[in-house]
């Protein structure tokens, strides 16, 4: 069972702050701090990468003595997703821990993360590639190009899965003609094109409604997402999984709010995130597994792709990876140099 060190991480946030969609984390003396943090995220207050980020953080202030404080929005309170990369460049964000979805749109090689040869990979093969060589050579450009300060390996969502309110999905084939919600990201939408749906980009604090409304027949998202918004309740009856993405979150500072703190908190800050990072995605693991439960147990029916399917689509999407990556800018050594890594 996933744990930090310290027990009074495990202090449970007030009603009145989940209704807010904030919490802040304020340790005693905290007007005293020397030193201030605000991190955004888009996702709910129960969504696996928002409880992580409360637990370091806390676990951060505590080590700190009183001279950090920090402070967590939930629920886009201050920034959508999207917005969230230009935010950290520009220093009106201090940090976020940013779908690396949504960050090929400063660094076109991120959307390496979903060409085709991901398609299928587990876990362990994700990782030879984003924590080795690549992974870092990719924090260096989002560093260069915005200013920033990664902080250190990337925390996992898990793997994306289709959900739908209405059709009941078995095959790739039944997804033609769809209408789709994909998290951003110029991949994304292009791998709904091969599937014969089209895709649109709606922000996570609006689909709920996009749903409601039948804007969309379904997602691209995680089991996990689903539960921490109850999307059950706007409307999703069926969950298909094809293991097509993996996504995982960027931990990252602004180099406005990294650079006035002093030496000793940067390295607690990057410590902490390193000594809890594994630990964190095994909880991301378990949290998609319940969540598959959950759902189930609120009428949502989960639906994995059949051998077959699933290696008749990877080939399918092979024929077209050199094209695609030449049409998102991606640079073609860096694909070539993640093929040799994962074997292919």
């Amino acid at each position: 069972m996933y744990k930090l060190t310290p027990p009074c991480i495990r202090k449970r946030m007030t009603g009145a702050a989940l209704a807010a969609g904030l919490f802040s984390l304020l340790p005693l003396g905290a007007a005293a701090a020397e030193y201030e943090i605000e991190i955004s995220l888009e996702t709910a207050p129960a969504h696996i990468r928002n409880t992580t980020v409360v637990r370091l953080a806390r676990e951060i202030e505590e080590a700190a003595g009183g001279r950090l404080a920090i402070k967590v929005f939930h629920g886009s309170a201050k920034y959508k997703g999207k917005d969230e990369p230009v935010a950290l460049g520009q220093g009106a964000l201090d940090m976020g821990v940013v779908g690396n979805w949504y960050l090929s749109t400063v660094v076109p090689d991120f959307s390496i993360t979903g060409l085709p040869m991901f398609y299928g990979q587990d876990r362990a093969a994700q990782y030879k590639v984003w924590d080795g060589e690549i992974g870092k050579a990719l924090n260096r450009q989002l560093e260069e190009k915005l200013g920033v300060k990664v902080l250190g390996r990337w925390l996992d969502l898990g793997f994306g899965s289709m959900f739908f309110i209405d059709k009941r999905v078995t095959t790739h084939d039944d997804l033609i003609g769809l209408k789709m919600r994909a998290p951003g990201g110029a991949v994304n939408l292009a791998r709904f094109k091969a599937f014969g749906a089209a895709a649109v980009s709606i922000p996570f604090a609006d689909l709920a409604q996009a749903l409601q409304r039948g804007t969309v027949d379904g997602m691209l998202s995680t089991h996990e997402s689903v539960r921490a918004s109850k999307f059950w309740d706007s409307g999703i009856r069926y969950a298909y999984d094809d293991y097509q993405a993996f996504y995982q979150y960027v931990p990252m500072m602004s180099g406005k709010a990294w650079n006035k703190l002093p030496a000793d908190i940067q390295r607690l800050i990057t410590d902490t995130w390193e000594a809890n990072v594994d630990a964190a995605r095994e909880l991301a693991a378990e949290r998609q597994r319940s969540a598959v439960v959950e759902s189930a147990a609120n009428g949502v029916e989960r639906i994995t792709g059949t051998p077959a399917d699933l290696a008749a689509m990877r080939e399918k999407l092979m024929r077209d990876q050199d094209a695609l990556a030449k049409q998102l800018r991606v640079d073609p050594q860096l694909v070539a140099r993640a093929m040799r890594v994962l074997g292919q």
